[in-house]
């Protein structure tokens, strides 16, 4: 493994010169780097740490992102996600990590699967 000698913002000159630049050779100094450089180390395949990240709203183009139309929306091009924490006990965290379990997937098939089920007894129930 290379060292980390390599200052980020040298790093973003090598790069623009054509050099081939490692992640472990960038260091970051702790610093919050800019959205933009954030961006221009992705399409590199460099990834900066999270929580070095530095967002300025004001600053940030928008230009090419499209409007979002409730055409993308009824077609399904765009949906809306929403995020929630489910309270677990520890045992039941830890099983779910060491069975690698996807939350995002099981959960919304749990609830169908319900769902149907409930539909199922009402129906049976009404005869």
């Amino acid at each position: 493994m290379k060292n980390k000698n390599i200052y980020w913002k040298s790093a973003i000159e090598l790069i623009k010169a054509g050099k081939k630049i490692e992640q472990s050779e960038i260091n970051f100094n702790k610093e919050h780097i800019n959205i933009d450089d954030v961006k221009f180390f992705n399409k590199h395949k460099i990834k900066v740490p999270e929580s070095l990240i530095f967002y300025d709203d004001e600053n940030i183009d928008c230009s090419e992102i499209p409007e979002i139309t409730k055409k993308d929306i009824i077609s399904g091009k765009i949906q809306w996600f929403k995020i929630d924490e489910i309270p677990l006990d520890n045992e039941v965290r830890t099983w779910i990590i060491k069975q690698n379990i996807k939350l995002n997937e099981l959960v919304p098939q749990l609830i169908q699967n319900f769902y149907q089920t409930m539909k199922s007894i009402r129906k049976n129930a009404a005869l």
